[in-house]
């Protein structure tokens, strides 16, 4: 599958799942979400974070080249080599983190010699030359482990005090240079502890973040399971069922018939014992399936011809349906496995409808032909809600069983979309989910009255017209 036949599958699950959100509850635009698509580790790595860091260095490298020959009088050849070592620092702090602690020492200790002629303006380390620092230091942060950011900022403390020292002892003319150190070493570290206090907080965000993304694919993962263990149980119900009159058939043909030879009589027997052993193999698998919580289901499985019944039980519940019934519902040609996934396609049908789409119409459509079943749940015109893109919402409880068929509810009653398409497929039949052109959605089921030339199920196409 093609990612742009993805990206269609996830819209269409995106109907009665409950996962279209309209484009006029966005708060931000979409190109926000693009920036910026996950929070933590990956801070300061966007492009358009990017940008800003080389356009800082810019401005950095005019005002710090224009300051020093002004301010200190430096020497102007050397005040760009220096400006331009500490302002390649900060866009290369985004790639090489080592590469721009040492480019910014060295600017530094630079730029301390550079300056030391004035004495009414700050020195060792400059005012530009801190703010710098500071930026680099914030990013070393934000992005990479504290150690990178501590280191920076303790260099850029000490590198331009032994430089002023080294440069005191040559000249032998002593200045005051413990304010500024002080100064500076105090704004590094204010701005180190909050980068590094940002970090961890959207480390430990991204982290949640992730943590329930996970939490969410093992619950449709464990539903899922579910509803296939439901669909075995089914299955137990109906060919348990067929074993056992195979069974008692071939056991008592021989008092029912005369004239049975006793090789005949050696085959039935086989058939007798091979039954009952598949039997006692299917009740041992129904056990492994079975959840240890789980109540037994003792009624018999709904049928196609309970139908109407889950349709007037709907109804009751004020939901306006119309019922159109082509066929017999009752036909004998109808498989039993034809049949309860029939029902259930139905009832989770209607489940979705009247969750998703409160007070819409709904258009129930069976045809009972002479090889396929066609199923047909349409709400027309219904504008469809749900949680935020990206989420998946199981379905509500279906509408109950119709009383009398011995079933208390249908409990979770199906995985939504994902639920039916199971059904189809374990019939044998496709079905056709999708939105349709007036803002409703349909559901469209074929089964085949027959197991023989089923075709595979098809997700994710729109409704026939």
């Amino acid at each position: 599958m093609t990612e742009q036949e993805s990206a269609s599958q996830r819209s269409l699950d995106d109907g009665w799942t409950g996962t279209r959100e309209p484009n006029k509850d966005r708060v931000v635009p979409r190109w926000f979400d693009s920036a910026i698509p996950h929070p933590g580790s990956r801070l300061l790595s966007s492009q358009w974070l990017t940008i800003f860091v080389w356009l800082s260095g810019l401005v950095a490298l005019a005002v710090n080249a224009a300051t020093m020959p002004t301010l200190y009088r430096a020497f102007v050849p050397l005040t760009l080599v220096a400006s331009m070592l500490h302002a390649v620092s900060l866009p290369v702090a985004l790639k090489r983190p080592k590469v721009a602690v040492a480019l910014s020492t060295i600017a530094l200790g630079g730029t301390t010699v550079l300056t030391m002629g004035r004495e009414v303006f700050p020195w060792p380390i400059p005012v530009v030359s801190l703010v710098i620092t500071s930026l680099l230091c914030a990013i070393l942060a934000l992005r990479e482990r504290w150690p990178y950011a501590m280191v920076g900022s303790l260099l850029a403390v000490v590198v331009p005090g032994l430089c002023a020292t080294v440069v005191a002892l040559v000249r032998d003319e002593w200045r005051p240079i413990l304010p500024n150190l002080l100064t500076a070493a105090s704004v590094l570290a204010l701005v180190t502890t909050f980068g590094v206090l940002i970090r961890e907080s959207l480390m430990s965000r991204a982290e949640l973040l992730a943590q329930q993304e996970r939490t969410a694919a093992e619950q449709e993962r464990r539903q899922l399971v579910e509803e296939r263990t439901r669909i075995a149980r089914e299955l137990h119900d109906i060919v348990a069922h067929s074993l056992s009159i195979i069974s008692i058939q071939a056991s008592t043909l021989r008092y029912r018939v005369e004239g049975v030879t006793e090789e005949v009589r050696t085959e039935l027997d086989q058939i007798t014992e091979s039954a009952r052993t598949a039997l006692v193999e299917m009740r041992d698998l129904l056990a492994v399936l079975r959840q240890e919580d789980a109540e037994q289901e003792l009624a018999p499985q709904p049928t196609l011809s309970r139908v109407p019944e889950l349709i007037e039980n709907v109804r009751r519940s004020a939901a306006v349906v119309s019922f159109d019934v082509q066929g017999d519902l009752d036909d004998e040609a109808v498989l039993d496995v034809t049949g309860i996934s029939a029902y259930r396609i139905v009832q989770e049908a209607l489940s979705n409808a009247v969750r998703h789409a409160p007070g819409a119409p709904v258009d129930v459509r069976i045809e009972v032909g002479q090889d396929v079943l066609v199923i047909d749940v349409r709400n027309p015109g219904s504008v469809v809600h749900g949680p935020r893109p990206g989420t998946f919402a199981a379905s509500s409880p279906a509408p109950s069983d119709p009383p009398g068929d011995g079933s208390a509810d249908v409990r979770a009653g199906g995985f939504g979309l994902r639920g039916m398409r199971e059904r189809a497929t374990f019939a044998g039949g496709r079905l056709h989910a999708g939105p349709l052109s007036d803002g409703g959605f349909s559901v469209h089921a074929e089964l085949p009255l027959h197991g023989a030339g089923a075709p595979d199920a098809i997700e994710g196409q729109s409704p026939p017209a």
